[in-house]
């Protein structure tokens, strides 16, 4: 979520207008949230949700693979992050 709203406030839209967009299409079943967390300290603070759009289209369970490509997305960012960051 963080890259998603550094984006937007380039494009001059707030955090808020964003979040409350994200919370309708979450209630409506089009996107899917899900909370991460990353023990390092420098990550404080940072928003660690992944989201997804939910795909009905030609999966006989669309929760399940939205999941999944949450969590394919959310482990190779941390694989990522913890190969080129280090603490000093």
């Amino acid at each position: 979520m963080s890259e998603v709203y550094a984006a937007l406030e380039r494009a001059r839209i707030e955090q808020g207008q964003a979040e409350g967009a994200l919370r309708q299409l979450e209630a409506e079943g089009a996107v899917m949230i899900r909370e991460h967390f990353c023990a390092d300290p420098h990550l404080a603070g940072v928003d660690l949700r992944v989201a997804a759009l939910v795909d009905a289209r030609g999966e006989s369970d669309p929760q399940l693979s939205t999941i999944r490509a949450i969590d394919e997305a959310w482990n190779q960012w941390l694989s990522e992050y913890l190969a080129n960051h280090r603490c000093g």
